[in-house]
């Protein structure tokens, strides 16, 4: 249904391309061989590097290649309008995702689950979620419940991972390891209901856990059958983190920032996913 909202509407096909990707099954979007993957970590309202990303991407000149994207929301406060714009972002990728279905692949972050749930998260000693919804009231309107609603859609319309066919497993995080037993692994092959959505339910504990251990992450590869993965969610000065030997941390939010670019036709390890890291320093701007 179109929305009285044009940019409403652009959440709502986004999030229908989301649900129905051909090649996802429950939570998992399944990336077969031939396929060049980029992966942004955390981008947390950074304008210029989502612009440096997304031109970087060029998904127009290279039909193979899929860019993930994670956690546009909640960057710093514009010094002109006193706002959170990362709605901004949000938006351009949507678009993008609109334009480019097959292309463009979205992850569902802590950041995005407490903003669509309408919980809170203090960030830099502020409520990052009440500035997210002061901004998008400040940019729209009178549209901006529509608009905020179709956000929201459009945030729990996304996937929790990523599987490619070279073994490699790519989410914003994994459950803590205090956490595996609420988190289980079902939740990647089935749909999502309320209850996962909030603390105790696997859809939370996958996208809040830190504090990863090489025993958690080996035990967790050899249930799910993968060989690397690949996170965002935490932070790193250097763009990247390897947090074991099969679990590599990057980091898009800042200039010292990385994106992952490997081929979904040979396996990943450290070393290779190290030697595949491009640093947004070398990207250029708008």
């Amino acid at each position: 249904m179109t929305m009285a909202s044009p940019v409403a509407d652009i959440f709502r096909r986004a999030a229908e391309f989301n649900r129905n990707d051909p090649r996802r099954e429950g939570n998992t979007v399944i990336v077969p061989t031939g396929w060049e993957m980029l992966v942004a970590g955390d981008v947390h309202g950074q304008r210029a590097i989502l612009n440096k990303i997304i031109r970087h991407a060029a998904l127009a000149d290279h039909d193979k290649r899929i860019l993930i994207l994670q956690e546009l929301t909640h960057g710093p406060i514009d010094h002109a309008t006193g706002q959170d714009r990362s709605i901004e972002l949000v938006m351009r990728a949507a678009r993008l995702k609109v334009s480019r279905p097959q292309q463009v692949v979205f992850l569902l972050g802590n950041h995005d689950l407490a903003q669509a749930t309408e919980k809170e998260i203090t960030k830099a000693g502020r409520g990052a979620c009440k500035d997210f919804v002061a901004g998008v009231r400040a940019a729209f309107e009178d549209d901006a419940e529509e608009i905020l609603d179709a956000v929201y859609d459009f945030f729990l319309s996304q996937p929790l991972a990523v599987r490619c066919a070279n073994g490699t497993f790519i989410s914003h995080s994994l459950p803590a390891p205090n956490r595996m037993a609420a988190a289980g692994v079902e939740i990647l092959t089935r749909d999502t209901h309320r209850d996962d959505l909030f603390r105790g339910g696997p859809v939370y504990e996958w996208t809040w856990g830190r504090r990863h251990r090489e025993d958690q992450v080996d035990a967790l590869a050899g249930e799910l059958g993968v060989g690397f993965f690949v996170l965002g969610h935490q932070p790193s000065q250097i763009g990247w983190n390897l947090v074991t030997s099969r679990a590599l941390i990057v980091a898009s939010d800042h200039n010292n920032g990385c994106v992952l670019q490997f081929t979904t036709d040979e396996p990943l390890t450290s070393e290779l996913a190290i030697a595949s890291l491009y640093p947004i320093s070398a990207m250029v701007g708008d």
